[in-house]
């Protein structure tokens, strides 16, 4: 009975969830997300020792290998994988705003900024974009 529900139960372009998701939309969209929370945590570290940056990298080369790993499996557990990782991004970014924090009554600390935001953006900005 599952089984079945499965194969008639998705959506969009993968309506079969029992099998592969030949456009790769979903698996490269696990890559992307991966990679933008690795980022986002290496665009908040200043200096960060050997060791560190040996991990983001490891980190790294893992999001990238997810992408032909998530392709080879059925698209509702690619599915899964997926809202779990946009859950975690979108948790990362909330519990970067300072009204959030407050309204939660999570105290600052020394290294919050007041404009997380802006922060972030013109840290990638500076690092991937005004690269010449």
């Amino acid at each position: 009975m599952q089984k079945e529900q499965l194969a008639t139960g998705g959506v969009l372009w993968f309506p079969d969830l029992t099998s592969l998701d030949s456009t790769w939309i979903l698996p490269i969209s696990i890559g992307v997300i991966n990679l933008l929370i690795v980022e986002i945590f290496a665009l908040q570290k200043i200096g960060m020792s050997r060791f560190q940056m040996y991990v983001t990298y490891f980190v790294r080369a893992v999001s990238v290998l997810m992408i032909p790993v998530a392709a080879t499996v059925p698209s509702s557990i690619v599915l899964y994988w997926l809202c779990s990782s946009f859950m975690g991004l979108s948790q990362n970014l909330l519990l970067r705003s300072p009204r959030f924090r407050q309204l939660c009554r999570i105290p600052l600390t020394k290294g919050d900024s007041e404009t997380p935001y802006k922060d972030l953006f013109a840290a990638f900005y500076a690092k991937f974009i005004s690269r010449k």
